[in-house]
């Protein structure tokens, strides 16, 4: 199945974004990570890494990937 192609790196830094959301391409694991996007040229797409993640969870080659508008906040997680 081809998928749609995604914005470059470049246009994803121009709105000041610099991370992304990993997310595995089994929608049964629900398996992500967040990166920092500064080692990719800005010329690549988002959707030319798809195919080369594999998640660390389950195993299954593939992702989804979108930027990361909350990038630089700093994260308060829930207990309880």
């Amino acid at each position: 199945m081809d998928r749609p192609q995604k914005i470059t790196f470049v246009e994803m830094r121009a709105v000041g974004v610099r991370g992304i959301l990993v997310y595995c391409a089994d929608h049964t694991c629900s398996h992500w990570i967040r990166m920092i996007a500064d080692q990719w040229s800005d010329e690549a797409r988002l959707s030319d890494l798809e195919d080369h993640f594999v998640c660390s969870a389950c195993g299954q080659r593939g992702a989804d990937i979108r930027p990361d508008h909350d990038w630089d906040r700093k994260r308060v997680w829930a207990t309880g």
